[in-house]
């Protein structure tokens, strides 16, 4: 569970999704990643390493430059948890069909008082 809060929050920044998408389906230079997101190079590698502790990413060294990419493993665990949160509200709703219309007016009446 520790594994995905990390990954969550490497994902709820605005400059880390920007930088996940600039990586989907290629590999980039820190320079690369540094010119498109318009920040500092400190900024920047603080980023990389926030979302390379988190699995997210990783990264090869080629003579002096360093090499991001997805870590593919990280995002396909991550689409099987969210596939397991989906089916178990799935099933709450098929065996339950009423609770979550009843938490929703639970919700309105808890607002008007």
């Amino acid at each position: 569970m520790k594994k995905f809060v990390s990954i969550y929050k490497a994902l709820g920044d605005e400059v880390r999704l920007a930088i996940i998408d600039m990586l989907l389906g290629k590999e980039l230079c820190v320079c690369d990643i540094n010119d498109a997101c318009e920040i500092s190079q400190p900024a920047v590698s603080h980023h990389l390493k926030i979302l390379k502790n988190a699995g997210l990413l990783e990264d090869r060294r080629e003579g002096k430059w360093i090499f991001y990419r997805i870590n593919h493993e990280t995002f396909k665990l991550t689409q099987s948890y969210f596939r397991k949160i989906l089916e178990y509200e799935d099933e709450l709703i098929r065996y339950y069909p009423c609770s979550s219309n009843r938490l929703a007016e639970d919700c309105d009446e808890e607002i008007k008082k």
